[in-house]
């Protein structure tokens, strides 16, 4: 009985560790996108700069948290839930991952028109509105894992339909102006890639919330 107890506490311990791992990859990540988005609208280079350069964390922290895993499955042979809940934490780490590139791709643009002529400011007017509502998601969704919160888990699985509706909205508007005005065919043409890095945010949030949900559902069955 008492090995059982001393197994469950470090396995327990392990637990909790990839988690707050996760957390603090979450928080990065929001800040990089955040960031991102802020070093595109208001033409900061050096804050674009710093983004990119923010990778290099963030991919530190994945290699660390994988190692985590794959050490507390070795060392505690954990039974079938628990080694679904560390495969549920691995993917949501994957997610994260990819959304942090996606940030990445966004300040390399971001760079890329601060140094250019850009467009009018009006001209972000659409895109703007997209990437507020994928920030405001991101955010729900790492709240939503730091408490295995099932009910905002749930309402976020519409993320990716609702980023996909108004960035379709962006590309149409873009479009207009391209094919009303040709030079801007160059800049639009940045924009039109931030918004698709946005709707492949959308996809990653929403990978994320089903795996809170099927997370959320295990922990209830236990």
């Amino acid at each position: 009985m008492a090995r059982k107890a001393h197994t469950f506490t470090k396995f327990d311990d392990e637990l909790n560790s990839i988690h707050t791992h996760i957390m603090e990859m979450g928080v990065l990540v929001n800040s990089q996108f955040n960031q991102s988005l802020f070093a595109l609208f208001e033409s900061k280079p050096v804050v674009a700069k710093q983004v990119v350069d923010q990778d290099f964390s963030v991919n530190q922290l994945e290699v660390m948290i994988d190692r985590l895993c794959f050490t507390a499955i070795a060392r505690q042979q954990p039974a079938a839930s628990d080694l679904q809940s560390i495969i549920i934490a691995s993917k949501v780490v994957i997610y994260l991952e990819h959304i942090g590139d996606e940030a990445k791709n966004i300040a390399l643009i971001a760079e890329r028109l601060a140094y250019g002529n850009g467009l009018p400011r009006r001209r972000y007017v659409e895109v703007s509105v997209t990437s507020e509502l994928a920030q405001h998601k991101l955010t729900e969704v790492i709240e939503s894992y730091s408490k295995l919160d099932k009910t905002i888990a749930l309402k976020l699985m519409d993320t990716e339909e609702l980023i996909n509706k108004e960035s379709n909205v962006v590309s149409n508007c873009l479009l207009k102006s391209m094919t009303e005005d040709p030079r801007t065919i160059s800049t639009s043409l940045e924009i039109l890639f931030v918004a698709k890095a946005l709707e492949h945010v959308g996809s990653h949030i929403k990978n994320i919330a089903k795996l809170i949900v099927d997370a959320s559902d295990r922990y209830s069955q236990i």
